[in-house]
C-alpha cells in the first residue's frame, strides 16, 4: 500500500511545516535569548525503508533524538532527531559554553525533550489548528542509537493498533531542519510515523482545507 501526495497536497505539508517550525522558532530563541532561523527545505512522504535508507545515506553513526505519540488529525509518531555531536552543540546553545562537558552531558535528555516539545508541538498544533482536527501527544522521551534502533523505538513506544509491523502499512513523513544560530549552522529531522489509515484521512483533512480556499 502507498500513497501519493498531489502537488496541492504536498504544498499544504510543507506550509504547515514552515509554519510549525517559524513559530517553534520563536519559543526557541525565548529560550536561548537570542534569535533562532529555522527552516524546512524539504518534505518527504515515504516507506520506513525508504527514509531510513535516505537518513542512513546521510549519517551512519548515532543519532540522538526525541520522541512522542500523537493522535487526532492522525495517529502514530513523532520524533526529532540529530546525529549525535549536533545535539550536543543544541545543548550548548540552551546552556551556554561555559558548563564543562561532563555537566552537558548531565543536561543533554533533559534539554533535548525540552526541545523536542517545542519544536515538535509547536508543529503538530499548526496542523490541528489549520485543518480544525483536535491533536494529543504524550510526553516526550529521548532515545540514542543507530537508524535501524532509531526506528525500533518508533515501533516500540506507539500503541500497536495503530501503526502494524508491516513496513508497506506504515508511513513516514519526513521533514528536514536547518537550525541557525549563533553562526552555527545545524541539521536535525523532524520524522512522523503515520499508519496508513490515518494517512488517508490526513489527506482528506488536507483535501478539505483546500477546497475551504478555493470556496
Amino acid at each position: 500500500m502507498t500513497v501519493t501526495l498531489t502537488p496541492d497536497q504536498q504544498d499544504v505539508v510543507t506550509e504547515l511545516m514552515n509554519l510549525g517550525v517559524g513559530r517553534a522558532a520563536d519559543a526557541f530563541s525565548r529560550l536561548v535569548g537570542d534569535e533562532v532561523l529555522l527552516s524546512v527545505p524539504e518534505v518527504q512522504f515515504c516507506s520506513q525503508d525508504q527514509a531510513q535508507t535516505h537518513l542512513q545515506a546521510t549519517d551512519s553513526g548515532q543519532m540522538a533524538g526525541v520522541m512522542q505519540t500523537f493522535s487526532g488529525f492522525a495517529s502514530g509518531t513523532a520524533a526529532l532527531i540529530f546525529p549525535g555531536p549536533r545535539s550536543m552543540e543544541l545543548v550548548r546553545l540552551v546552556v551556554g559554553d561555559d558548563l564543562p562537558a561532563e555537566d552537558i552531558s548531565e543536561l543533554e535528555q533533559e534539554t533535548l525533550a525540552e526541545l523536542g516539545n517545542i519544536i515538535l508541538n509547536h508543529c503538530l498544533a499548526t496542523i490541528g489548528n489549520t485543518l480544525q482536527a483536535e491533536v494529543r501527544a504524550s510526553l516526550p522521551e529521548t532515545y540514542r542509537g543507530l537508524w535501524p534502533e532509531m526506528f525500533e523505538a518508533f515501533h516500540r513506544i506507539t500503541p500497536a493498533p495503530q501503526v502494524p509491523a508491516v513496513d508497506e502499512a506504515t508511513l513516514v513523513m519526513l521533514v528536514q531542519i536547518d537550525f541557525t544560530l549563533r553562526s552555527r549552522n545545524l541539521r536535525g529531522y523532524l520524522a512522523f510515523l503515520i499508519d496508513m489509515n490515518a494517512a488517508q484521512v490526513f489527506l482528506s483533512l488536507i483535501d478539505r482545507y483546500l477546497d475551504s480556499l478555493s470556496g
